[in-house]
């Protein structure tokens, strides 16, 4: 069976976050329809998440990884709240797609442990950058469209033994209306979606992390903080984590208004934990520097330009030997590379469809 770790985007303290959602048995709805009740019914329950473990596991991946960033993907991918969350392959890969991504080694880098000096005046820069961007307002029958290149981990199990790997950086090309309601996915290389897309309208949704609640959110950090905290104690690492990793599912695959990117990143600052990364690299090979935070032997980085101080994507890096790879492999990975407003679904900011 072919099996994909989750992405970074679900909400908070979502019940079961770190778990892959079973197959269910016999189904009768087609396999992307089914994938989105399923993300449907598990954003309805809540419960803590559990307790870190002391090495990397299954689960810590699960509740970092999926998107881009953020990370692993999937044709049944569904839209929650207006970000696009990851399901299980199907099985039935094409072995040689498969056996291609297995081959491919996978990046490593050298690990930096990271400061809290310095943190303080780069993420006011960034906020300050932030701020200064144009404000990209869609009217609510447009789309906004988002551009990445991106890698994921993937792995397989059978017979009881289990098989790992880092599939290659690919395009991925997102639309999603401003209420969170419709989108589309069209991502090639992956093995449902060779060469088409994907549907993900989502009727009935609460929006969570849509344009429209974005938009709505306050701009003062510490209304902001607790807002992200939502009940949750500052101090408590898988309360800070949650919060941290909430403002990465905000901005990720999104076009927040200015002021709300500047609040968010300034939230972040005040969040135990997190760290200032001098040096790292996107997926794109832009250098740049990162703020980071380290969560089950694994590590979180928002990567920006040293000298725009712009978001470039993100891209997790194990701490600890995990899933037969090294410390320093880098597990998944994004690189934004296009934002814009769209009139339609599958509609290019250029000109033409996807």
């Amino acid at each position: 069976m072919t099996r994909m770790f989750r992405r970074p985007d679900e909400p908070l303290r979502h019940a079961e976050f770190d778990l892959l959602l079973p197959a269910p048995g016999d189904p009768v709805l087609p396999p992307a329809r089914r994938a989105l009740l399923q993300e449907h019914f598990m954003n309805e329950i809540q419960r803590p998440a559990p307790a870190p473990a002391t090495a990397p596991g299954p689960a810590a991946v699960r509740r970092i990884l999926r998107r881009p960033v953020w990370i692993a993907l999937s044709a049944a991918a569904a839209l929650a709240a207006g970000v696009l969350v990851a399901s299980p392959w199907e099985q039935g890969d094409r072995n040689g797609v498969q056996q291609a991504r297995e081959a491919a080694p996978p990046q490593t880098v050298t690990l930096q442990p990271g400061t809290t000096q310095g943190l303080s005046a780069a993420v006011e820069q960034i906020a300050l950058a932030a701020a200064r961007q144009p404000l990209l307002e869609p009217r609510q029958d447009q789309f906004l469209y988002i551009e990445s290149q991106v890698s994921s981990l993937r792995g397989t199990s059978s017979g009881g033994k289990e098989k790992n790997w880092v599939t290659p950086l690919h395009t991925r090309r997102l639309w999603t209306s401003p209420d969170g309601t419709k989108g589309y996915l069209y991502e090639p290389g992956h093995s449902l979606l060779e060469g088409k897309g994907e549907d993900l309208d989502k009727a009935g949704t609460s929006g969570r992390h849509s344009y429209n609640s974005l938009k709505a959110l306050p701009t003062d950090p510490d209304s902001l903080l607790k807002r992200l905290y939502q009940g949750g104690q500052k101090g408590n690492p898988d309360a800070d984590w949650a919060a941290f990793k909430e403002i990465g599912s905000l901005l990720r695959e999104q076009i927040a208004p200015p002021q709300t990117s500047a609040a968010l990143y300034r939230t972040a600052a005040q969040i135990p934990g997190v760290k200032l990364i001098d040096s790292t690299t996107d997926a794109d090979g832009r250098p740049g520097m990162a703020i980071a935070f380290d969560n089950d032997g694994i590590r979180s980085e928002w990567i920006f330009d040293k000298k725009t101080y712009s978001y470039l994507g993100e891209r997790m890096v194990l701490l600890k030997d995990a899933y037969g790879m090294k410390p320093g492999t880098v597990i998944g990975q994004t690189a934004v590379t296009t934002r814009a407003v769209v009139d339609a679904k599958k509609q290019l900011p250029g000109g033409g469809t996807a």
